[in-house]
């Protein structure tokens, strides 16, 4: 995936978009005119089935009171990620909107630290805002583990019904009750194993892997589910696991998995898509608060509007991402699907218990989901 793409695409859905119309200690938080700033959370998705979100210019929707508002935004991709291709559009389109009294300041490649280092910083203030994966809200908010599920969303589709309906402002609604504001949802992609030498394509393939996972339980349970064991090891010491052999494989987006240049030790890539957790774009109550009634205006108008862009550009990359990685000599494997489906079907019954009854109704209701 190459900068010029994803600035190409961009351009073209941008316009579709128009037309259609342990918290570690980190600087100060977001300033105001050298004074400590902060910002505040919307619901679920509004604007569903893709309707036009009006632009507001928060220049001239109240009087400008002299002062630049600097907002941090925690991320810990690089800057050749879609995410913050998106952030980086957000905080250039901020800036002119706001007369440059908006700053949106994209903080990359784990500068401000690890993802729940940003959950715990927006809780505290000490961070004013980040893009963490819904699995990283999960030790706070258990209800987020849902969204981890082995084969929660079967597409894109069942992700948009989720974000605009009852279920997506349920969830911002539990975010705020923990000091932080969601502001809009991104997609990560559809995960898929990936590995250095074994080809898989049933769960009898995975019999034996050692297949890093990130650290939850339900998602250590899917992989064990799958056959393999799955092994949780912080994502910095990943590719030299692989290299070494302690590790058979791992399991992630596409898009990670190229931009990550995982193809140069990993030659199979199954299309298992078993998890789609996605992305939280949330930002700390404290530096909500603080920005004015016109800069929390266009700050939530805004973050509908380019979470739906991102989303959608994130679908149109899938089959990019798989002629990238056939490229640099990745065998693309399909998979039988149904049988990891009814692998780890259990994983529902094991884990519903920590998920409210509130949550599992709505998930009845818009996914046909069954916890029995």
């Amino acid at each position: 995936m190459t900068r010029r793409f994803l600035w190409g695409l961009l351009a073209v859905v941008m316009a579709f978009g128009t037309a259609g119309c342990g918290a570690k200690e980190t600087p100060a938080p977001a300033t105001v005119s050298g004074q400590p700033a902060g910002a505040q959370k919307t619901g679920g998705e509004k604007n569903a089935g893709g309707e036009a979100v009006t632009e507001t210019s928060a220049s001239q929707s109240a009087k400008d009171d002299g002062k630049t508002y600097t907002i941090r935004i925690a991320i810990v991709s690089s800057d050749s990620h879609l995410h913050n291709t998106v952030l980086n559009e957000w905080a250039q389109e901020a800036k002119e909107k706001t007369n440059g009294r908006l700053i949106l300041k994209v903080m990359g490649s784990s500068q401000l630290g690890g993802e729940r280092d940003y959950v715990e910083g927006m809780q505290l203030g000490n961070i004013e805002m980040a893009q963490v994966s819904s699995a990283a809200v999960n030790g706070f908010l258990n209800d987020f583990s849902l969204l981890s599920f082995p084969y929660f969303f079967k597409d894109y589709a069942e992700m948009e019904k989720v974000f605009n309906g009852p279920m997506g402002d349920e969830l911002f609604a539990e975010l705020e009750g923990i000091g932080i504001k969601g502001l809009t949802w991104f997609s990560n992609g559809f995960r898929n194993v990936y590995t250095k030498n074994t080809p898989v394509t049933t769960p009898a393939d995975m019999k034996g892997l050692k297949i890093r996972v990130m650290e939850s339980d339900v998602m250590i349970a899917t992989l064990n589910a799958m056959g393999a064991s799955g092994t949780p090891m912080a994502y910095s010491e990943l590719y030299s696991a692989i290299q070494q052999g302690v590790m058979d494989g791992a399991e992630n987006a596409l898009g990670n998995i190229y931009s990550d240049g995982y193809y140069e030790i990993c030659k199979n890539v199954s299309l298992t898509e078993h998890f789609a957790p996605p992305g939280v774009v949330a930002i700390s109550q404290k530096s909500y608060d603080s920005l004015p009634d016109d800069l929390k205006e266009y700050l939530t108008e805004s973050a509908i509007r380019f979470g739906k862009m991102e989303r959608e550009m994130d679908e149109k990359l899938q089959e990019e991402m798989k002629e990238k990685l056939e490229e640099k000599g990745v065998q693309i494997n399909e998979v039988d699907k149904q049988s990891f489906i009814d692998a780890t079907a259990s994983v529902y019954t094991e884990y519903a218990g920590g998920i409210s009854d509130t949550v599992k109704v709505l998930a009845e209701e818009e996914l046909g989901k069954s916890f029995n």
